[in-house]
C-alpha cells in the first residue's frame, strides 16, 4: 500500500510508515515505537470497524508475503500475513489442493488481513477462515514474538489463541505468519442459478433447499433495488453426488452453469456485495428466520447465506441499525466515516463487552494498536 492510500484511513495521515522485510524486523519496528501502531495489509477492508484514534506510525505488512513452509502430502501451509489469498491459491494449484475461502474483499487481499477481520464469503458451508487456522505468529505490542498453535494439524490442547486474534482487527497483536490446514480440491463442482419475479419467491426456495438433503457448499439469495431476485447454489463433492443434487433440486427456473459462467458468478456475488450501498449491516440470525428478518426490516438490498442464517443487509438509513439490534446480533459491515462516529461497528454488550475490553487491557495496555478500530472505539 502506498504512502497516498495510507493517507486516507478515517482522515488520519500517519506519522511515519514502515516496511519491514521479517517478523524479526516487525517485532524491532514495533520496539522502537513508543506511539500509536496501525498494521496495514492491501487496504480492502479500510471502511470495516470504528474509526481510527490515531495513527503515530503505520506498518505495513506487504513485503512479508512468503510461504516459509508448504507440505503437500501433510495437506498444511504456513504463510507470512502479506501474501494474497489469490498467491496462495496459485501457490496450491499445481497439487490441487485449495484454502477455501472465499471473502467478499476478493482474491487480491492479504491472509493477514483477512483472519484481522475475520472476512468471509459465500463459501459459508466450508467454515470461516477460523476453521482452517492451526497456528500463528504474531507480534506484542512490546515487540514480542509469540506463537500459538502449531505447524501440523493435531496439537496439544490448550487455549486457542489464533481463534481470538482472528477478527481482533489488530487491536490485541499484530499477525505476521499464518499456519493453515488445507483440503483437496472438489473432484467436481457444479452451480446452478434461478431468477424470480418477487423476493417472496426467492424465499420460498430458499427455504425448500434448506428442509431438503441437499449439502451445496454455496447457499445465497440476492435482492436487490433493481427488482433482481435470484437464488444461487454450489455443490462440490464426489461427481456421483454433485449429479444426485442437481438432479434434486427444487423445481425452480435453474440455469446450469459452465465452468467459466461459474468463475463470472462468483465475481459477480462479490461486485454484488461491494456494489449494495453505503451502509451494509452483517444481520446474524438462524437459517429458518431469514424469510422473516428481510421481511421485517425491509432493506434496500440484501444477501442472504441459507446455509447460516446470515443476512448482509443494505440500508437507506443508519437509523434502522438500532431497531435491528434490538432483535438479532449485527455487525457494521460498511458505513461511511460520520455513521461510524455515531454507531458502533459491533454493538456488543454487557458482559461479552466487558470481557473484550479486558482483553483488551491485557494485551495492549497503553491502547496503543490500531487505537479506536476495536471494541475500545465503542
Amino acid at each position: 500500500m502506498s504512502a497516498e492510500a495510507v493517507a486516507a484511513i478515517d482522515g488520519i495521515t500517519p506519522g511515519r510508515i514502515v516496511f519491514p522485510e521479517s517478523v524479526a524486523q516487525l517485532g524491532e519496528a514495533i520496539a522502537d515505537e513508543k506511539g500509536s501502531v496501525v498494521p496495514l495489509g492491501s487496504g480492502t477492508q479500510l471502511q470495516f470497524g470504528n474509526p481510527l484514534r490515531s495513527a503515530d506510525c503505520a506498518v505495513s505488512l506487504s513485503k512479508l508475503s512468503r510461504i516459509t513452509t508448504y507440505n503437500p502430502a501433510e495437506l498444511t501451509i504456513h504463510v507470512e500475513a502479506g501474501m494474497t489469498l489469490g498467491e496462495i491459491q496459485s501457490a496450491l494449484a499445481p497439487n490441487k489442493q485449495a484454502l477455501p475461502l472465499d471473502p467478499w474483499c476478493g482474491p487480491d487481499a492479504t491472509i493477514g488481513g483477512i483472519a484481522s477481520t475475520n472476512a468471509q464469503g459465500s463459501l459459508r458451508a466450508v467454515g470461516s477462515i477460523r476453521d482452517w487456522i492451526i497456528g500463528m505468529k504474531v507480534v506484542h505490542i512490546d515487540g514480542r514474538i509469540s506463537k500459538t498453535g502449531g505447524r501440523v494439524v493435531k496439537n496439544v490442547t490448550g487455549y486457542d489463541l489464533a481463534k481470538l486474534y482472528t477478527g481482533s482487527l489488530g487491536s490485541l497483536v499484530i499477525i505476521s505468519e499464518i499456519s493453515f490446514k488445507l483440503r483437496a480440491q472438489f473432484a467436481r463442482t457444479a452451480s446452478a442459478i434461478a431468477h424470480f419475479e418477487t423476493r417472496r419467491e426467492a424465499l420460498a426456495i430458499l427455504e425448500a433447499i434448506r428442509k431438503s438433503p441437499l449439502q451445496p457448499i454455496s447457499c445465497v439469495m440476492v435482492c436487490g433495488p433493481s427488482g433482481k431476485n435470484a437464488v444461487g447454489v454450489r455443490f462440490g463433492e464426489h461427481p456421483q453426488a454433485v449429479a444426485w443434487q442437481i438432479a434434486h433440486l427444487p423445481a425452480a427456473p435453474w440455469k446450469m452453469l459452465e465452468a467459466e459462467e461459474d468463475a463470472a458468478a462468483a465475481d459477480s456475488l462479490r461486485d454484488e456485495h461491494l456494489q449494495m450501498g453505503k451502509i451494509v449491516l452483517r444481520v446474524i440470525g438462524l437459517p429458518s428466520q431469514i424469510a422473516s428478518m428481510i421481511e421485517e426490516f425491509n432493506p434496500v438490498g440484501a444477501i442472504a447465506h441459507g446455509a447460516s442464517g446470515i443476512v448482509h443487509m443494505a440500508l437507506s438509513d443508519a437509523e434502522q441499525i438500532a431497531a435491528i439490534r434490538a432483535k438479532y446480533p449485527a455487525i457494521l459491515e460498511r458505513a461511511p466515516i460520520e455513521v461510524r462516529r455515531r454507531i458502533a461497528t459491533f454493538g456488543v454488550q454487557g458482559t461479552e463487552r466487558r470481557l473484550m475490553q479486558e482483553l483488551k487491557r491485557t494485551f495492549d495496555p497503553a491502547g496503543r494498536l490500531n487505537p479506536g478500530r476495536h471494541i475500545d472505539g465503542e
